[in-house]
């Protein structure tokens, strides 16, 4: 059996930890099978082929919480480049989760999303669910919360472009710069952007999403790890992009308008021009993990 676990673009702006969307390119796809053993092999991008890849932690995890006996031999393909800002912890931690759900016969989001959290947590120290859980779902995603599991869902399907430069930025290493606390403007501000988007999806304005793309809890402080932004998201404007940002911690850049192939070449040869090669991504939004 296998299951394919898309990319995701976590936060989406204002919602830092909170909004998600899933992508239909890049991907992971974990084939797997019952086994007397835990066994896992990686093709694509380098990750642990171990006890300590994320896959297999999270598959393990299932197992004990539902006290069932399990060993899978899992093949992952690692499309999903690690510390890109698009999710890849997120992605082979819910395919795992996945593949033990399925030989398991268990159907319980909450189980299976917590199963795959644990994964994430053993990536970058942290629990969030923004990029496991609109990869389970589809669609854009809001978590008032992860205990109890309480996810909105927005169907969503609307064509995006993604850059991603050959650079890494870890998740870890973005969340250590954050605050312990941030200023009421900042955070009224916050909550005016992300209520406002919210409504502009619903409506499926993305001219109106574009222009709130913006972040006053996490990017200020995260801005320090990417000077490039600024001339960069500028590319993105001029070639008609309604709005450009960061994708989750980063250094992938997504952005919104009509021309998506031109707004990614102007983003990918804006980091050329500081002598960075990048990826472009014509893709589309609300996707999730399917089975194969």
């Amino acid at each position: 059996m296998r299951v394919l676990v898309p990319a995701t673009i976590a936060n989406f702006g204002p919602g830092f930890d909170v909004f998600g969307v899933g992508i239909e390119e890049p991907y992971d796809e974990l084939e797997f099978k019952e086994s007397s053993e835990w066994e896992i092999e990686v093709k694509g991008f380098e990750v642990p082929a171990d006890r300590n890849n994320v896959a297999l932690i999270a598959a393990k995890a299932l197992t004990a919480l539902v006290g069932e006996e399990l060993c899978l031999k899992m093949k992952l393909r690692k499309g999903i480049r690690p510390k890109s800002g698009l999710g890849s912890s997120g992605a082979s931690s819910l395919a795992g989760a996945l593949a033990a759900a399925k030989v398991l016969g268990i159907e319980d989001d909450e189980l299976i999303i917590k199963a795959a959290l644990e994964g994430e947590k053993a990536a970058s120290g942290s629990v969030h669910g923004d990029n496991v859980i609109p990869a389970y779902y589809g669609d854009f995603t809001i978590i008032e919360s992860l205990r109890p599991l309480r996810v909105h869902r927005i169907p969503v399907d609307f064509p995006l472009v993604v850059v991603l430069p050959d650079f890494e930025v870890p998740t870890s290493e973005a969340r250590k710069v954050l605050p312990e606390k941030i200023s009421r403007k900042d955070a009224l501000r916050n909550l005016a952007l992300a209520g406002a988007l919210v409504r502009a999806l619903i409506a499926n304005d993305l001219r109106t999403v574009g222009r709130l793309l913006d972040d006053r809890i996490a990017f200020p402080y995260r801005k320090r790890l990417m000077p490039w932004f600024e001339g960069v998201r500028k590319a993105a404007l001029d070639a008609g992009a309604y709005g450009a940002f960061i994708s989750g911690s980063g250094p992938a850049v997504f952005a919104l308008g009509e021309d998506l192939r031109s707004i990614g070449k102007a983003i990918a040869e804006a980091f050329e021009d500081i002598g960075i090669e990048a990826e472009v991504y014509v893709t589309h939004a609300g996707r999730g993990a399917s089975w194969f």
